[in-house]
């Protein structure tokens, strides 16, 4: 009953980590519009009104697939570090190529996945790779969240 309860607690962390994640990725262009376009963040023009959508759905869909993947136990490694390692190299990656909010929601699933793979690493192992994943995740959030909010269309 308790290791069920902890589950549940543990994967209550990986669905804040994707409503948070997905905040952002929508957030961050629509201040951008605010920012340099002055229009009302609820006002959305024509381009915004296909991609808004598609981007919440997106960062969703990498939480629940991917994320839901790498959140379960794997006896003898941690998946989750593992995995948010290669989210936050990947969103760096992002930064570069800079595609619908990539970087923020890659960013966003190493951080949660790093901080899971950090809780499971004195079983496990893999804490260099779970702190190397909340790194390089928080590093793509950020420069994808300054990349919205510095960018003029």
């Amino acid at each position: 009953m308790v290791e069920e309860s902890s589950g549940n607690a543990s994967l209550r962390t990986l669905w804040v980590g994707a409503a948070l994640t997905t905040v952002a990725a929508g957030l961050f262009p629509r201040l951008n519009a605010v920012i340099y376009e002055d229009v009302p963040i609820w006002r959305l023009d024509p381009e915004a009104r296909v991609l808004f959508p598609v981007v919440l759905l997106l960062s969703l869909s990498v939480f629940v697939l991917l994320g839901r993947w790498a959140w379960r136990v794997n006896r003898g490694n941690n998946r989750p570090a593992r995995v948010g390692l290669i989210c936050g190299g990947l969103s760096i990656v992002g930064v570069v190529a800079f595609f619908l909010s990539l970087p923020i929601m890659l960013g966003g699933l190493a951080l949660t996945l790093g901080l899971e793979g950090r809780k499971r690493a004195p079983s496990a192992g893999g804490l260099g790779q779970s702190n190397f994943a909340i790194a390089l995740g928080c590093l793509g959030v950020v420069v994808g969240a300054a990349i919205w909010l510095l960018a003029a269309p």
